[in-house]
């Protein structure tokens, strides 16, 4: 059998990427783009109540609890949360320990005034779930 010479000439056929593998690489973008904005809507949520609290215990603070010591912990953790999700992954920032911690909160405010034990001892937790290892308070 005798080839074409116009055969031999023409480039090899292209090979076409399927429709599936194109979706695929569309949705793993989509998904990734929600990634970002998701962990970067968490970390604002998450400084916005830190600031919040940080504020609230100044205002509130009776006397023997130092409003400096309020602002380095809640400076600490702003700090911990701008590395998230890395400083998770480290063993930095302890999720069970920040549970136990709002949930202290919440019932030590039960009554709508802190007293200087509560505050230092929630201080303490917070510390201790950011990962910080300090001096006693």
């Amino acid at each position: 059998m005798a080839e074409n010479s116009t055969d031999s000439l023409q480039a090899p056929p292209r090979k076409r990427i399927p429709f599936v593998t194109k979706l695929l690489v569309l949705l793993l973008i989509v998904m990734l783009v929600f990634f970002f904005l998701q962990w970067y809507l968490i970390t604002e949520l998450f400084d916005f109540a830190a600031g919040l609290m940080k504020t609230q215990l100044i205002q509130q603070a009776p006397d023997g609890v130092d409003a400096e010591a309020i602002r380095a912990t809640f400076n600490r953790v702003e700090q911990t949360m701008r590395t998230m999700p890395l400083s998770y992954l480290r063993g930095q920032v302890r999720l069970r320990k920040v549970k136990i911690a709002i949930d202290y909160a919440s019932k030590a405010n039960e009554d709508g005034v802190w007293s200087a034990e509560e505050i230092n001892t929630l201080l303490k937790m917070t510390d201790a779930a950011v990962g910080f290892k300090g001096k006693e308070q």
